[in-house]
């Protein structure tokens, strides 16, 4: 596993813009035949993501996401295993060309259970509606896009046992993303360091999908709102 902290372009293809009201804003990647676990218990992994964004969408109000944990058997039955899920904000350090974690949000805490199975199973787990979480959009590091961070933390006694991980996928079909992700507190570093890879080419995204809305922040809006009263007095 490898890890650089500078990476400056997104290269997947984005087929959205912007959004009023509620849609996929990313997610999509197809699954490959692999899945990732740190390890090592305490430690998040994070997925980036970025969206297309107009002019004056700086913020995402997020509605609902999705990951997809690979889960397989022991003796016949799915080896159990809590899963958070959190939203945080991406921060960029245009000197260094680097990439950040910002504010951070627990948005999803549970527990997949010893189920019976036979095989291995990809397995969605959603935190149904989010409420009151607003995230400022990272939009310096690539033109017309804007990033944040999905994580997931494997909890409990199972937490470091690989036959559980986040399923890998290949680059998103809606929204954007490096091909790589961070982890906080790898090797108990208790510190968050972006990108690491799975190796040379390797597809190392996360299956993610994110639903939500782009809008302006509040000072953006009163400024679109002054600017509109402007104009319907120059009318008259």
């Amino acid at each position: 596993m490898k890890s650089s902290v500078s990476v400056a372009a997104v290269v997947a293809s984005l087929g959205m813009s912007s959004l009023a009201s509620a849609a996929l804003v990313y997610g999509g990647g197809t699954e490959t035949g692999s899945r990732f676990n740190p390890g090592q218990a305490g430690v998040i992994s994070y997925m980036n993501c970025f969206t297309a964004t107009g002019a004056a969408d700086s913020q995402l109000l997020l509605d609902s996401i999705s990951v997809g944990i690979r889960r397989g058997p022991t003796a016949g039955f799915l080896t159990s295993v809590g899963i958070n899920i959190y939203a945080a904000e991406m921060t960029y350090d245009a000197a260094t060309q680097s990439f950040g974690l910002g504010a951070n949000y627990l948005v999803y805490s549970g527990k997949l259970g010893a189920d019976a199975s036979a095989g291995f199973i990809t397995q969605q787990v959603g935190t149904g509606a989010i409420s009151g979480i607003t995230l400022n959009l990272e939009r310096t590091s690539n033109a017309g896009l804007g990033g944040f961070w999905i994580g997931v933390e494997f909890t409990g006694p199972n937490a470091a046992n690989a036959i559980n991980g986040w399923r890998v996928v290949n680059a998103p079909v809606t929204g954007a993303s490096v091909n790589g992700f961070g982890m906080f507190n790898y090797n108990a570093s208790g510190s968050f360091a972006a990108f690491y890879t799975l190796g040379t080419g390797a597809p190392s995204r996360f299956m993610v999908n994110v639903d939500g809305s782009l809008v302006p922040a509040p000072g953006a809006m009163a400024l679109l709102g002054l600017a509109g009263v402007a104009g319907s007095r120059r009318r008259r």
